[in-house]
C-alpha cells in the first residue's frame, strides 16, 4: 500500500517545554485544528505513552473517525501516535526544536490512503485540505503562544 508524507514546521518563540507543555494538553487541538469535531480520552490516562483518543475530523464534508495511541513522549522534544483504528491508517508527530529566540514545531504526517475506488477518488482532496489545515493550526499555535492567549 501507497504511504503518503508530509510535514509542516513555524518557529514558536517560545521554550520547547512551553510548547510541549499546550500540545500535551488533549484540550488543545479541537480549538487550533479546524474540522477536528472530536478529540476525547478513551481511558482515564491523558497524556504519555498508551494514552488513547477517541478522533473525528470532517475533512471534504466527509465525517473521518478512528483512535490514535500516543506511542511517544519525551519532554520537551517529541510527542507521536499511531491510529490503532479508523478510516485512514496514520501516524505523525510533533517535534519540538530549539531554534534561535525560540522553538521550531514541526508537524509529520504520515497515513495510507483507502485503497477503494472511493479512497482513491477522495485522497488527493482529502490531501490538500489535511496539509492545509495543518499548517494553520501551526500559526494558530504560535498565534496563541506568542499573546498569551492559552
Amino acid at each position: 500500500m501507497a504511504r503518503n508524507e508530509f510535514s509542516v514546521s513555524v518557529v514558536i518563540m517560545c521554550s520547547p517545554e512551553v510548547v510541549f507543555d499546550y500540545l500535551a494538553d488533549h484540550r488543545h487541538v479541537a480549538p487550533v485544528f479546524e474540522g477536528v469535531r472530536r478529540w476525547e480520552p478513551v481511558t482515564t490516562k491523558e497524556t504519555g505513552v498508551g494514552a488513547r483518543f477517541k478522533v473525528e475530523i470532517i475533512a471534504v464534508g466527509l465525517p473521518l473517525s478512528g483512535t490514535l495511541r500516543l506511542d511517544r513522549w519525551h519532554r520537551p522534544n517529541v510527542i507521536g501516535w499511531a491510529s490503532e483504528a479508523g478510516f485512514i491508517k496514520n501516524e505523525g508527530s510533533f517535534t519540538f526544536t530549539p531554534a534561535p529566540h525560540g522553538t521550531k514545531l514541526t508537524l509529520k504526517i504520515v497515513y495510507e490512503p483507502p485503497a477503494s475506488v472511493l479512497g482513491a477518488a477522495i485522497s488527493s482532496r482529502v490531501d490538500f485540505v489535511v496539509r492545509r489545515r495543518c499548517k494553520r493550526a501551526l500559526e494558530n499555535i504560535k498565534e496563541r503562544l506568542e499573546s498569551g492567549d492559552l
